[in-house]
């Protein structure tokens, strides 16, 4: 199913989505779609809901933040602590302060795990968007 929208274009973008439609033997809609499609940042509503404000504040980075972001561990010792607590939950259980510990713990890990993903995704996106600037510069 598709929908049906009207947008206003300055000419100098109209002509360049006339000739990129021309030069790869698509329609002007099949392009647009394309470049939406690569430009929209992933949606939100995809995270669960405790992390998306926590995620959120990705979209407002530039490059170097992101791979920065991209980049980003835990320290040795937060996981060192996270593995302890997961062991003695196994062997012995955890007293309700090692739970809330390793609750804690866990919401850390994977917070770092969906900003990590998330940001690589920001950042390949902001990558290609950059290729396609480079690409429609030398055709064009």
């Amino acid at each position: 199913m598709t929908q049906a929208i009207t947008i206003e274009l300055p000419e100098s973008l109209y002509v360049q989505l006339e000739q990129t439609a021309t030069l790869s033997h698509q329609s002007i809609d099949k392009i647009i779609a394309q470049s939406l499609t690569h430009s929209l940042p992933p949606v939100l509503q995809d995270i669960p809901s405790q992390y998306q404000a926590d995620v959120f504040s990705l979209l407002e980075m530039d490059v170097v933040g992101l791979q920065a972001e991209a980049q980003r561990t835990l320290p040795a010792h937060i996981w060192e602590e996270y593995h302890t607590l997961l062991d003695k939950k196994k062997q012995e259980g955890l007293s309700k302060t090692g739970t809330t510990c390793l609750d804690s713990l866990r919401y850390e890990a994977d917070l770092l795990t969906l900003r990590k993903g998330y940001g690589t995704v920001l950042l390949k996106q902001c990558v290609y968007q950059t290729l396609r600037l480079s690409d429609n510069q030398t055709v064009l």
